[in-house]
């Protein structure tokens, strides 16, 4: 292979293989010699070799089994032999002498290396021999072995490549794939006669078994001759039984190859390179009839209009052991026949096979490029752009700092998923953007010049950005360094247009924009069917001037959503009269479906429901509530106008109203709002925060904290539960802490809460004074906590269980309002529920046995007992007997509960004459989750069979075992 230079400084080794093989299949063990000349065309004498063992990765011991490890994922790290890969260096000989290989990361032995005998030297060469053996694990990961079926890839010692960097002699982690050099691969394989093979390369000796494979008529195109390769001297010497199969390959940075002697074989063409396509007995209606042959053909045709003629004579898609898809020079193996899954993988043999960028230093260049090309191919063929939704998931990543440089090096992102959206998604948008800046035109001569410059060369972001640069005669540094170097959030506010009408008829109109976000972007000016102007977006304040025709209607910025700006609200221009003068963006207004929560990248969605609900005292409720949200993220705000229409009712009108997350004062990964209300006889004010901790999106505990406060105060007494509500009001504030982790695969769930609270109670009026302005006032502290969990238990059964604590200290009683409850959820918890909030709703009914879970859950007592201080127990045993995820009945079980606690004798008077009392509940139920689009439920019917203290029972029963139920619309815990 010849390295032809784009530039004076550009050089890239060169490298030939010639492997033989042969594969045992009961043990999966394959056994292999590989002669490697090795020609050091850098400018740099060596002193070091390297090799790649890629397979060692998917064993114990790895650091991509640490990774695994570290981020809960269970595959390789606890893998026994024979399941587990390996690749075992039994020989090496270098420069002519044996040396054996040493293991600079160990335990990690996916890099050998060895010191030369003698230094090499600009221009010079050396021959490597190595034996060794190879066998691929029974868990596919890019590679993989299931009984007769084999993936091989990345399974010979595979050399480093050695570029600007030095040696890239780089462990293999679950994030960041491959590099390797350019290469011509002469491979022998000894295998079972009736195997058929599909690989990179052309088959110039031997039987691949397709003739036999084969569905349907024609001539299989082997191109034996296709690069002359010369025959080999000596017959193969496999044994009766086996046969011996020589695919060779040139320009070339891997050999990957597939076994199965049950594949099918199809064939196809496009232009002249041929389609191999292997897939399984079963695939028939999906991958045969030229269906997937199709497809590739489609792959091929778009790419090439993209980039230019496809480098290589052949491409083979096979059907792979596992799902998804990995690229591999003249080669793809799929999990399924889908197009876009098809063009996805396809790409990567033009962005990482013909342009070899490093995948684990610059993954965006492979990932990244195909996944934008993948998209482009949908959009150009009537799919609709997909960039809308990509843009607005990348938005909340980097609006919650979740966002980090597209450019890292692979390992040294957070984590997997972050990885993941980074280099595949944001690297996609990335290529976006820029096709936003140059025009579809312009984009495409781009990757046209790229490939033709760039094809079967290493190349790196400098290489593209030059390109780029060059052919849109642009700098675009700065994109580059904002998408691929930082993570700026860009936005930009219309502060003012002044439109004058000229002398000669038209209209100049001057637009004043703000740019408060630390990015930029071109922005285009327009109206709802006109774009008037572009400009650069830099400025942080700017004055662009146009003239028209006709006078424009209401501008907007960036009409059709291009700039990545998080904040589309104000980009409209101001309309109205002062004081009412807006700008905000165009609203959605729709009937409200409760169990979905529509949003829109343009603008807030309101969304209106009328309510009725009854109590004893303001009678039938009429309400109308408004849902809003803009982005799903931002001003969540609920509004609730109601009345009642009970005439004796004093105050029937009422509103609550809560504002959260104002776009104003966007706060990184943290809720926060400020709720007021006057209704059913209560008047208070809450703050809330809620900032999260955790670290990682996919694993890991999910720590939050946050800062309560709230004043509530009892305005009319004919609406409240007297047993539930004292003539009183609290203020209070306080920090608050909470925590949820998952183990076993998210099978087991651990949950922790704990809350300080500090405040004032004052109670009007006080006792013996009949002043109606006279309050009693006093401190009070009241700390809870609650620790749960539910795990797997005995015969597929689970156990959940939860210790609470909680207390009010206070020199006198609490008001009845802030007691610790015994049974469930205080009324300050209750209050925003117009089904539970006032005497006589319908789930707080005499006759109604509602359980709203919360402080001790001692579930089968009262829920209007409660006192100063209690210690709860609470333990469930389910056993599921129905499950169907993501439909309306989701789980059907079988529940045993037992709840025990030890509570405030002021709650429930002890027998013995304690200030404590001890109080316990047992019984059955049924436990059923559900579904309905966004909204999940999960209801309970429980009938607590035993109570201790029966003369305190929910229902009201006068025996300590005897039938009773509850009902709710929540989980205990």
């Amino acid at each position: 292979m010849l390295a032809f230079a784009v530039d004076s400084t550009y050089w890239q080794q060169r490298v030939a293989y010639e492997i033989t093989a042969s594969l045992d299949e009961p043990s999966g063990v394959l056994s292999g010699n590989v002669r490697i000349t090795y020609v050091n065309q850098s400018p740099d004498t060596l002193r070091d070799f390297y090799v790649h063992q890629y397979l060692n990765a998917f064993r114990p011991g790895s650091r991509w089994a640490a990774v695994d490890s570290a981020e809960q994922r269970v595959r390789f790290q606890h893998m026994k032999d024979p399941d587990y890969a390996f690749e075992r260096i039994t020989s090496s000989t270098l420069m002519g002498a044996a040396s054996k290989p040493d293991y600079p990361d160990a335990p990690d032995s996916t890099i050998a290396h060895w010191r030369l005998p003698r230094a090499l030297a600009p221009g010079d060469s050396m021959t490597v021999q190595i034996e060794w053996q190879a066998r691929p694990s029974t868990l596919p990961r890019r590679q993989g072995r299931r009984g007769r079926r084999f993936d091989f890839a990345q399974w010979y010692p595979k050399v480093v490549v050695y570029d600007r960097y030095g040696w890239e002699d780089h462990p293999l982690y679950p994030a960041g794939e491959f590099y390797g050099e350019f290469a011509s691969y002469d491979v022998t394989l000894d295998l079972a006669a009736d195997q058929v093979v599909g690989a990179t390369g052309v088959p110039v000796e031997g039987d691949p078994g397709w003739e036999k494979a084969a569905v349907g008529g024609g001539r299989i195109d082997y191109q034996r001759n296709y690069y002359d390769a010369r025959r080999t001297t000596h017959a193969c010497t496999a044994s009766p039984g086996r046969k011996c199969v020589r695919f060779y390959a040139d320009s070339v940075h891997h050999f990957a190859f597939s076994l199965n002697p049950d594949y099918r074989y199809e064939q196809g063409r496009y232009k002249d390179v041929v389609v191999h396509v292997l897939y399984q007995p079963g695939d028939s209606a999906t991958w045969g009839k030229g269906k997937a042959v199709q497809n590739t053909e489609v792959a091929l045709m778009w790419l090439d209009s993209l980039y230019g003629k496809f480098a290589w004579p052949q491409i083979t898609n096979v059907h792979r052991i596992e799902g998804g898809g990995t690229e591999f020079p003249m080669m793809i193996m799929d999990g399924s026949p889908g197009l876009g899954l098809i063009v996805h993988e396809l790409g990567h043999n033009y962005t990482m096979g013909i342009l070899a960028n490093n995948e684990w230093r610059e993954g965006y260049l492979d990932e990244g490029f195909t996944s934008f090309q993948t998209g482009w191919f949908f959009e150009t063929h009537g799919a609709g752009p997909g960039y809308p939704s990509l843009e607005s998931e990348i938005l909340l990543w980097d609006v919650d700092r979740w966002s980090e440089p597209v450019s890292m090096v692979s390992e040294r992102y957070r984590d997997f998923a972050t990885y993941n959206t980074m280099i595949y998604e944001k690297g996609q948008l990335f290529y976006e953007q820029l096709r936003y800046v140059v025009g579809d035109d312009v984009m495409r001569e781009i990757l046209r010049t790229y490939y033709a410059r760039w094809r079967l060369k290493h190349v790196d972001e400098n290489a593209f950005r030059s390109v780029a640069e060059e052919v849109s005669h642009q700098d675009l540094k700065w994109l580059f360094a904002q998408w691929l170097h930082g993570t700026p959030t860009i936005d930009y506010e219309l502060n003012n247009v002044e439109r004058t009408r000229r002398g000669d008829g038209k209209w100049q109109t001057t637009v004043t924009i703000d740019r408060h976000g630390d990015g930029w972007m071109p922005i285009e000016i327009g109206d709802a069917d006109t774009i008037y102007a572009r400009t650069s977006g830099q400025p942080e304040e700017e004055r662009v001037t146009f003239v028209t025709g006709r006078k424009p209607k209401r501008l907007v910025l960036d009409p059709k959503q291009r700039t990545h700006d998080w904040n589309a609200l104000n980009n409209h221009e101001p309309h109205g009269i002062w004081p009412f003068r807006s700008r905000a963006a165009h609203a959605t207004t729709r009937f409200d479906n409760p169990t979905k929560n529509p949003s829109r990248r343009d603008g807030i969605v309101n969304s209106l429901l009328p309510l009725v609900w009854f109590n004893d005292y303001g009678g039938v409720t009429g309400a109308v509530q408004n849902r809003s949200n803009y982005l799903g993220r931002f001003e969540k705000n609920t509004t609730q106008l109601s009345y009642g229409f009970d005439p004796d009712a004093t105050h029937p009108f009422g509103f609550y109203a809560r504002f959260g997350n104002p776009v104003s004062h966007p706060m990184p990964r943290t809720d926060a709002s400020l709720a007021g209300w006057y209704v059913e006889g209560r008047a208070g004010i809450a703050v809330h925060s809620d900032r999260s901790l955790r670290r990682h999106l996919t694993f890991g505990p999910d720590p939050h904290a946050g800062f309560d406060a709230i004043w509530m105060a009892v305005s009319d007494l004919g609406y409240v539960d007297r047993n539930l509500w004292d003539n009183a009001g609290t203020i209070e504030a306080g920090p608050w802490f909470g925590t949820t982790s998952t183990r076993q695969n998210g099978e087991e769930v651990w949950k922790t809460h704990a809350s300080l609270r500090f405040g004032v109670v004052y109670r009007n009026p006080g006792a013996g004074v009949q002043s109606s302005t006279r309050y009693d006032i006093e401190g009070f502290f009241r700390p809870t906590i609650d620790v749960s969990v539910r795990k797997p238990f005995i015969g597929k059964t689970k156990l959940g269980a939860r210790v609470f604590g909680g207390a009010y200290l206070a020199q006198n009683p609490p008001p009845l309002q802030r007691r610790v409850m015994l049974a469930g959820a205080d009324p300050y918890e209750t209050f925003t529920n117009p089904l539970l909030r006032s005497r006589g709703a319908l789930f707080v009914r005499p006759d109604f046995h509602y359980h709203a879970p919360g402080n001790a859950d001692l579930r089968g007592f009262r829920p209007d007992l409660g006192g100063r201080w209690a210690a709860g127990l609470n333990l469930e045993v389910t056993k599921s007997l129905l499950q169907h995820e993501g439909k309306l009945l989701e789980d059907l079980s079988l529940e045993g509960f037992t709840d025990a606690g030890i509570v405030d004798s002021l709650a429930v008077p002890s027998s013995a004459g304690h200030n404590y009392t001890t109080l316990y509940d047992g019984g059955v139920g049924v436990v059923t989750r559900h579904r309905l689009n966004e909204l999940g439920w999960t209801m309970r019917f429980e009938v607590p069979l035993l109570v201790n203290r029966w003369d305190y029972a929910a229902s009201g029963t006068d025996q300590r075992i005897a039938f009773r139920w509850i009902l709710s619309l929540e989980p205990t815990f």
